[in-house]
């Protein structure tokens, strides 16, 4: 059992300061340097991933920016395993951390990481002296490709439905929700499969409608995950311009925008009395079922401000 360091390549002197302090402590790591060049990189991570039982992040500015970074988070919390943040740059603050690891944060102290991962790898050690489970044939038998949809989906959606909520989750009750969920990613991965069945123009293309997409990010994450497409706009007024000329799988609209507070109907209307019969959902802030009825009535498949349930009627409607 070692732990993982995960650190943005510019700070490869905060990098030796925890790989010195875990050589001086005994603690055993592994570290993106050890890549090969000439192999795939997603199956040397994965088995990195496989090997370490824990995943020290190096936070800092840069390692937040870092691609490299995010896939790793990414890859140890859809797995289940810890994520120990040490901040090595004294200027951040812990709303600057991505989602997955907020709320999480361990130390600012070396001497506290360093015993907090010798802790956590030793766990890791005791847990894996019982019997092995033996994977699932449908997971067992995915590629490496499969399966990296299947932890960034499950991750992307845990991650959103926080959000979501409004609250700052622990790693490890999001590692937890990832796993709860992977088995609706399986599902959708399928319902994908199938999807690929309609017109070439449409199978894949969803639109969303919403003037602030950045708050809807995990959400088409989840969905991309799975192959899926997005066309974004931001108005009802843009989101009809580009109906007159494609066609998509669904329609995905938030109620209030600056047009008007109700902008989600009126764009719900205006599809429905073109006689565009596109899958609907309303994915705003109420999830009242007097909302939900109101929704069903004027023609939409789903209304919720769940984004597990919006991805759970998505998958199915694109499914059907």
């Amino acid at each position: 059992m070692t732990a993982f360091i995960s650190h943005s390549f510019d700070n490869r002197a905060e990098f030796d300061n925890v790989a010195d302090a875990f050589d001086q402590g005994g603690v055993p790591y592994w570290n993106p340097a050890e890549i090969k060049s000439g192999s795939s990189l997603r199956d040397q991570l994965r088995r990195a991933v496989e090997r370490c039982s824990v995943c020290i992040f190096l936070a800092t500015h840069k390692a937040l920016r870092s691609s490299w970074c995010g896939a790793e988070l990414g890859a140890f919390w859809g797995a289940g395993k810890p994520i120990v943040v040490y901040i090595a740059d004294s200027s951040l603050e812990d709303d600057d951390l991505p989602p997955i690891v907020q709320g999480d944060v361990w130390e600012r102290r070396m001497s506290r990481l360093v015993a907090r991962t010798r802790e956590l790898i030793a766990e890791a050690g005791a847990a894996s002296g019982g019997p092995q489970k033996t994977p699932p044939a449908s997971v067992g038998s995915m590629t490496a490709e499969q399966l990296e949809k299947l932890i960034v989906g499950a991750v992307s959606l845990a991650a959103a439905n926080a959000a979501r909520e409004g609250r700052a989750s622990t790693t490890e009750e999001l590692g937890q929700a990832a796993k709860g969920l992977a088995g609706r990613v399986l599902e959708g991965m399928r319902a994908t499969e199938r999807a690929a069945q309609r017109p070439a123009d449409r199978r894949r293309q969803i639109l969303w409608v919403d003037d602030r997409p950045d708050n809807n990010a995990y959400e088409r994450s989840a969905l991309e995950a799975l192959g899926f497409e997005f066309t974004l706009a931001l108005s009802t007024r843009e989101a009809l311009d580009v109906l007159s000329s494609q066609q998509f799988a669904a329609i995905i609209s938030d109620m209030g925008r600056q047009e008007g507070p109700q902008e989600g109907y009126v764009l719900l209307n205006a599809v429905r009395a073109s006689g565009d019969r596109t899958p609907f959902f309303i994915y705003a802030g109420s999830n009242a079922p007097a909302h939900k009825r109101e929704a069903a009535a004027r023609g939409a498949q789903g209304s919720t401000n769940s984004a597990r349930e919006l991805y759970d009627m998505v998958i199915q409607s694109l499914g059907g």
